[in-house]
């Protein structure tokens, strides 16, 4: 079920106002990988439910936050990034981010400041032939020295793109302001909440426990190694006084493998150490985690591994 812990509601209006006025709906962060999207939803939300990785690529499926204000509901989802290529898994990816595009209410384009023209024109095409409304966020504002501008600004002035320009990690609360005060006039009205006020996500503690898993091992395997490693939860038994969790880390390449295990055992057990102390965060009590590490070669090019793993495109 999806998970609530808290409600991070709240910002001064009264009741009666709230019932005359009230939005609610789906906002889609879309962009390139590595633009800053599961960073700003966590910021936003006060809660981490996006794992969070230098690395290109980290998010691989669809990840809700629920924001509950007094006048609104946002559900912010996290797409995956906006790749060319669609081999293997990135075809998945793609499929992912065209779905969430196409089932959003308010689309947010976010750039990060180094992002090329290129890069700009074809995300801003995505948001417009949407049809939806949406608005453009840059990101990573502080990447820019003294009076630089991004490469893309003659672009947006030239198009009249609307955006804000933000710096999540060094202006948090600026940022979560800017972005709610652009996208909350351009949510649906709504009778009331889209979902119980005291959810803030809809990803299950199976779901969110192997996305910990994995962003652990992003952090800790290099080169193409993360690449090809999917998680699958083989147990979770949440009722027992100690959670216990057996998951496996799927490799597509047999070599890979004492990569991942590390000598004696040390990458294996810190990847361990990491996702344990992630899931023990989140559900506020000790688990046991138990990995084991399994190689299934070329696993992103089987049509029926992928679904095993949870790679399903939006149509199947």
């Amino acid at each position: 079920m999806p998970l609530g812990r808290h409600s991070n509601k709240g910002n001064g209006m009264s009741a009666e106002t709230n019932k005359a006025n009230f939005r609610a709906g789906f906002v889609a962060l879309i962009g390139q990988p590595n633009a800053g999207k599961s960073t700003l939803m966590n910021a936003i939300l006060g809660d981490k439910v996006s794992i969070v990785s230098d690395k290109p690529q980290t998010t691989r499926g669809r990840v809700t936050g629920i924001l509950n204000l007094d006048n609104a509901q946002i559900v912010f989802v996290d797409a995956p990034g906006v790749l060319k290529s669609t081999s293997g898994i990135n075809k998945f990816l793609q499929a992912e981010a065209k779905d969430v595009i196409d089932n959003a209410d308010v689309v947010c384009v976010l750039l990060a400041a180094d992002s090329t023209e290129d890069h700009a024109r074809d995300l801003i095409k995505m948001a417009t032939d949407s049809k939806k409304p949406w608005v453009a966020i840059v990101t990573k504002s502080d990447l820019l020295a003294g009076t630089r501008t991004p490469k893309f600004f003659g672009y947006f002035l030239e198009e009249r793109v609307p955006f804000v320009s933000i710096s999540t990690l060094k202006r948090t609360d600026e940022a979560r302001a800017e972005v709610l005060s652009r996208v909350v006039p351009l949510l649906p009205e709504s009778a009331g909440p889209l979902y119980d006020e005291d959810l803030y996500t809809t990803q299950t503690m199976r779901q969110m426990a192997a996305e910990f898993i994995r962003e652990a091992c992003f952090e800790n395997l290099h080169q193409e190694v993360p690449y090809g490693l999917a998680v699958r939860i083989n147990e979770f038994k949440e009722d027992e006084r100690v959670p216990r969790i057996r998951a496996e880390l799927v490799l597509e390449k047999d070599n890979h493998k004492a990569i991942v295990i590390g000598t004696k055992g040390a990458t294996i057990k810190k990847i361990g150490m990491e996702a344990r102390k992630s899931i023990e965060s989140v559900m506020g009590q000790q688990v046991f985690l138990e990995l084991h590490v399994q190689v299934k070669e070329n696993w992103s090019q089987n049509p029926r591994m992928m679904k095993e793993l949870g790679y399903v495109l939006p149509q199947e």
